[in-house]
């Protein structure tokens, strides 16, 4: 193993597709997230997930049996007003997504922008919006044409729904946009970019040495994980990795089931010599 469980500090985990898929938690998830605790290393959840809340993430955990106590929960509904704030000041934004997302940047100190209302803004924002429509696709493409800018809160294309189907996500909406608009010039805040990480990072005051990025998407959690420094954990689900990325995970795994045996087995190792 290229990863000495026991020896890191943090673990950041991915959710649906590693903790839990649906409204299930992963065999396995619930007492390796629990050792971890006990073990006093600190945990963070962190989700490409642009329409609920953590509080809302916490409560489903919860539900599930999973309590985490005070791990933050870090949701690209909550964190994308942080990030244009810190880049670019306050705004005019417009939003397409969910009523959380919009209350979440308004918090910020944003102004909030009606889409059909024709009035300039800096940017639009596009989060996973089930309420999508041709109006909205118009609207957007039609404010685009000036200076206004386009960010996403992240760029997947779908995630697994309740029997493995795939479910539109943000970057699904952000095709039809790009189609219609022919943006080239486009942001996103969640993973793989840097800026999740680099938030973690300075929240829990360890350095790269100490983290591990643990998930099952390689093009977001292990790609993210990758391009920042960060030691990586791929739970595979028996897959192959993608070739087309030119580096490997630190280390892989089945499932979280089998990295909570061995992180097990690791520190009775340790306690045996």
């Amino acid at each position: 193993m290229n990863v000495s469980l026991n020896g890191l500090s943090v673990y950041i985990f991915d959710l649906d597709g590693c903790i839990y898929s649906g409204q299930t938690l992963y065999p396995g998830a619930k007492e390796l997230i629990e050792t971890l605790m006990k073990h006093k290393k600190k945990i963070y959840f962190l989700t490409n997930n642009s329409r609920d809340t953590s509080e809302t993430i916490r409560k489903k955990l919860y539900g599930m049996g999973l309590d985490i106590k005070k791990a933050p929960v870090i949701t690209m509904t909550e964190i994308i007003g942080k990030y244009l704030y810190e880049k670019f000041g306050r705004l005019k934004v417009i939003v397409i997504g969910s009523q959380e997302l919009e209350l979440s940047i308004k918090s910020e100190g944003h102004h909030i922008v009606n889409l059909i209302s024709n009035e300039p803004c800096d940017f639009i924002v596009v989060g996973r919006d089930t309420e999508f429509t041709y109006e909205k696709l118009y609207k957007c493409s039609q404010q685009l044409k000036g200076a206004t800018k386009l960010v996403l809160t992240n760029p997947d294309l779908h995630h697994p729904g309740l029997g493995g189907e795939n479910v539109p996500e943000t970057g699904a909406l952000f095709a039809a946009i790009q189609a219609v608009s022919e943006l080239t010039d486009v942001d996103f805040v969640g993973k793989p970019n840097s800026y999740p990480y680099q938030y973690i990072l300075q929240h829990s005051n360890e350095t790269l040495d100490q983290c591990v990025m643990i998930g099952d998407n390689p093009l977001t959690d292990i790609q993210g994980g990758f391009n920042v420094g960060l030691k990586t954990i791929w739970i595979s689900h028996s897959k192959a990795f993608p070739k087309a990325l030119e580096f490997q995970p630190d280390f892989t795994v089945k499932t979280i089931e089998h990295l909570k045996d061995l992180y097990i087995k690791e520190m009775s190792l340790k306690q045996n010599e």
